[in-house]
């Protein structure tokens, strides 16, 4: 496999993050960008590098079966015209034709998810103040999506920031912080999975990381990432998740070594990288190579986040590498200037031990259920502002190399 030199795409991140964060709007913060710059970037990402580095892998303490709500409740797919069509499952999620067996499995993916605020960021347009104004502030952020949700077997987000009480900073200025029991909005809202390996995780450092993990295992939703292994039952099949802070040096040979201990007969592995840089919808060549080597190994899928936009999406050997889903319910920004999302669902079929992706489905969403805010609710699209969605990653697609 090729060597994968992150420091070259780290820098460049690192040198870039004001420009990116500025043109986005980025965190309505802009003034403190100087004070943040590369040290600050390169301090926080050097922290969690470490930790990918150091962590042993194990397997989650609630990794322990069925994919939960997948109940089966008639998707709201409104929103997906032009998309390509699952195929029809019976009850027991297995092909309708008589006499085939093959189990079928749908897993929908979305990007970053911040339930929380800005660590010193409250009033009108928080993330706080919005759920102030809702009856059921819980179950509000997923209310659009739980349906699409609900209907697959397994679904898994990015949880970008803590969930804690805990008042120590470790990052000193994009610290995202949430309430612990605001873990609940992922249960509720059939979210069953989420990466903790990215940049924002240890925003309150060790404690708040911990008090984070105990949020998520309260609430029955699974985690993976920094050296944890999501292992579960779905319809008799192993799903497997493992999650990476993508770029530094050292990060491909794990993967390779990682994927290839999971890559089973007949077990789904999905491979989740925090990687390339803020605002950009071009890809970049370490996480073409990183993504690839993935799937070289035996990944299934691939699916990545940080950018905080959408970019595009790569059929590798039969396989998809969705570089970057953008932003999904993002609760560290009111003011985004891009609110173009997606929900990316792929449906497999395992059969005589071999794992063969029969089709993919591309759902638009913008991250708001208003077009002048965020008002932290995804909302699926439809008609033009569907289309024009699939239409931005199928040109992003088309401009990443083939070879």
């Amino acid at each position: 496999m090729p060597h994968v030199d992150g420091a070259g795409v780290r820098a460049r991140a690192c040198r870039s993050r004001a420009a990116s964060l500025a043109a986005l709007g980025m965190l309505g913060m802009v003034g403190l960008l100087g004070t943040f710059g590369t040290i600050g970037c390169a301090a926080a990402e050097r922290g969690e590098e470490a930790r990918d580095a150091a962590e042993p892998i194990r397997a989650a303490p609630n990794a322990s079966g069925a994919a939960a709500n997948a109940s089966g409740v008639a998707a709201n797919a409104s929103g997906a015209a032009a998309n390509a069509s699952a195929p029809a499952r019976d009850e027991q999620g297995r092909a309708s034709s008589e006499g085939d067996s093959d189990v079928r499995i749908t897993i929908s993916a979305v990007g970053d998810c911040a339930l929380g605020d800005l660590a010193g960021v409250a009033g009108e347009g928080s993330f706080t103040a919005e759920l102030a104004k809702h009856a059921d502030p819980i179950a509000y952020p997923f209310a659009r999506v739980r349906a699409l949700f609900a209907a697959d077997d397994l679904t898994i987000a990015n949880l970008e920031g803590t969930l804690t009480n805990h008042d120590g900073r470790a990052n000193p200025v994009f610290a995202i912080r949430g309430k612990p029991e605001w873990a609940e909005m992922l249960a509720q809202g059939s979210v069953e999975l989420v990466n903790l390996a990215n940049n924002h995780s240890h925003d309150f450092g060790f404690v708040g990381h911990e008090d984070t993990k105990r949020a998520l295992d309260r609430a029955k939703v699974g985690r993976f990432g920094h050296g944890v292994v999501d292992r579960r039952e779905v319809r008799g099949v192993t799903v497997v998740n493992l999650g990476y802070l993508g770029g530094p040096q050292g990060t491909q040979a794990r993967v390779v070594r990682d994927v290839a201990r999971e890559a089973k007969p007949g077990t789904i592995v999905v491979v989740s990288f925090h990687w390339g840089i803020e605002g950009s919808h071009a890809t970049a060549p370490d996480q073409q190579r990183l993504g690839r080597a993935a799937i070289d190994a035996g990944a299934s899928l691939v699916l990545g986040h940080h950018p905080h936009v959408l970019q595009g999406i790569e059929t590798y050997r039969d396989r998809h590498i969705v570089y970057s889903l953008g932003n999904f319910v993002f609760g560290a920004h009111s003011q985004p200037a891009d609110m173009d999302s997606l929900v990316f669902q792929e449906t497999f079929h395992v059969r005589d031990g071999k794992v063969h992706a029969v089709a993919e489905r591309r759902v638009p969403v913008r991250i708001s259920s208003s077009t002048r805010r965020n008002d932290f609710r995804p909302t699926l699209l439809e008609g033009d502002e569907a289309a024009r969605v699939l239409d931005k990653v199928a040109k992003f697609s088309a401009s990443i190399p083939a070879s």
